[in-house]
C-alpha cells in the first residue's frame, strides 16, 4: 500500500497550493502554467523517465507530438482540484488522467462523430442522455471518450488502447484520456476552475 507513505507529502503540497491561491501576485494563468501545464507529475516524482515514455506511447498511438500530451488531475498535483473531487488526495485508487491538446486530432474525431450521427437513425434514452452530456463538453472544446455514443467504433478502439497501458509499468494505475481542441480551451477550463477556487471554492 502506498497511501500512508504519500499522504503526508500530498497534504503538504495541498497546503502550499492553497497558499498560492491566496497569493494575489499569481494570476489564474500563472497558476495553470506552473502547476498544470508544466512540472513533473507527483506520481512520477521519483522517475521522470516514466512520464516521458507514457507521453510517447500515447502520442504514437494518436499520431501526434509528445508535447501535445500532458497529465492533469491528482496524479499530476498529488491532490484533485476537480469540483466533484475537490482536495481529494492521490491514493491507491486514483487514476492517471492524460489529455491530448491537438486541433488536428480533435477535428478528426469531430468529423467521425458527425458522420456517425448523420447515419444514426435511433438512440435509446440512455444513449440520448450520453449524447447530450457529450455535447456539453464538446461545446467547451473538450472531447470526453466516455461520453461517445454507445455504438461509435472508435470508442471501443480508444478504450482498448487505454486499457492496454493501464495497471502496468506506469505506477500500476488506470490511465484515462481526453482531447482538447487547442490550448485556448484547455486554459479556459482550468483558469475558470482556479478562479472558482479563489472565489471561495476551497
Amino acid at each position: 500500500m502506498r497511501t500512508i507513505a504519500i499522504s503526508e507529502e500530498n497534504k503538504n503540497l495541498l497546503d502550499e497550493f492553497k497558499k498560492v491561491l491566496d497569493n494575489k501576485e499569481m494570476s489564474d494563468a500563472d497558476i495553470v502554467d506552473r502547476y498544470i501545464l508544466f512540472g513533473t507529475p507527483f506520481v512520477f516524482k521519483n522517475n521522470e523517465d516514466k512520464y516521458y515514455f507514457l507521453k510517447r506511447e500515447i502520442a504514437n498511438f494518436f499520431g501526434t507530438s509528445t508535447s501535445n500530451v500532458i497529465m492533469v488531475g491528482s496524479a499530476k498535483l498529488g491532490f484533485s482540484i476537480a469540483p466533484q473531487k475537490l482536495w481529494k488526495l492521490l491514493d491507491d485508487d486514483s487514476d492517471i488522467d492524460m489529455v491530448i491538446i491537438s486541433e488536428e486530432l480533435f477535428d478528426d474525431y469531430w468529423k467521425q462523430l458527425f458522420e456517425f450521427n448523420i447515419n444514426l437513425t435511433y438512440r435509446n434514452e440512455k444513449e440520448d442522455e450520453l449524447y447530450r452530456d457529450f455535447l456539453e463538453y464538446f461545446f467547451k472544446g473538450w472531447i470526453r471518450p466516455d461520453k461517445f455514443p454507445f455504438k461509435f467504433d472508435n470508442k471501443r478502439k480508444w478504450f482498448e488502447f487505454f486499457n492496454k497501458i493501464s495497471y502496468g509499468e506506469y505506477d500500476k494505475r488506470k490511465i484515462t484520456g481526453a482531447i482538447y481542441r487547442n490550448e485556448y480551451f484547455f486554459r479556459k477550463y482550468h483558469e475558470q476552475n482556479i478562479r472558482r477556487l479563489r472565489l471561495g471554492g476551497k
